[in-house]
């Protein structure tokens, strides 16, 4: 028996699609929102550092703000990174602080945060994307910690979240040599213990 062939993916052109012009026009799309901004990560810079046709772009993104959101999409996918955020309180401090110690990863939280005014969606799209599932996953941790009695009486998984991700815009803000994830791991917990956090340790 013949078995059936692989139907490829075809774009809007009616050409098959080459995974390959997709992985590095999303690569370059994310490499020039990082180094340049939403604004001046243009379509023809984009397909440029791809090494693609203008038109191949646009086969496959309408605009270039859907672009940039599927190049936040890839990052997330590249990376592995789907939300998972650890099992205890301690592997939450451990995993932001390794993710905050990535100069790329602050890189780009800085250019998606300066593009809250002009470009909403895609600021939308990167906290529904990449921050809600962490969220999500931090708050069954929280909980967690807060039914085994970890946390004073009180504590919500929200304030639990508030302190571990207002992090991020102390990293953006913070020196250079503060950017550690040994570094950023201690202030995480100096914060949490601050809110009355005791580890198994203590």
């Amino acid at each position: 028996m013949v078995e059936p062939r692989a139907v490829a993916r075809v774009d809007r052109g009616g050409r098959p699609r080459d995974p390959g012009n997709d992985a590095a026009i999303l690569d370059a799309a994310l490499d020039l929102l990082i180094e340049r901004g939403a604004d001046s990560a243009s379509i023809e810079a984009i397909a440029r550092r791809a090494g693609v046709a203008k038109v191949t772009v646009y086969r496959r993104w309408q605009s270039k703000q859907d672009l940039l959101m599927a190049a936040l999409e890839h990052a997330r996918n590249t990376n592995a990174d789907t939300g998972t955020t650890g099992d205890s309180i301690e592997a939450v401090v451990e995993s932001t602080a390794e993710l905050l110690s990535r100069p790329r990863f602050r890189a780009l939280i800085a250019r998606v945060i300066g593009a809250s005014v002009d470009h909403p969606e895609l600021v939308h799209a990167y906290a529904t994307r990449y921050l809600q599932p962490r969220l999500d996953a931090l708050t069954v941790v929280a909980q967690r910690a807060i039914d085994d009695g970890r946390f004073p009486p009180g504590t919500t998984a929200t304030m639990i979240q508030d302190i571990l991700f207002s992090s991020i815009g102390l990293v953006l803000l913070d020196k250079a040599d503060n950017t550690t994830a040994e570094h950023i791991a201690t202030r995480l917990r100096n914060l949490l213990r601050q809110m009355g956090y005791r580890s198994p340790a203590d």
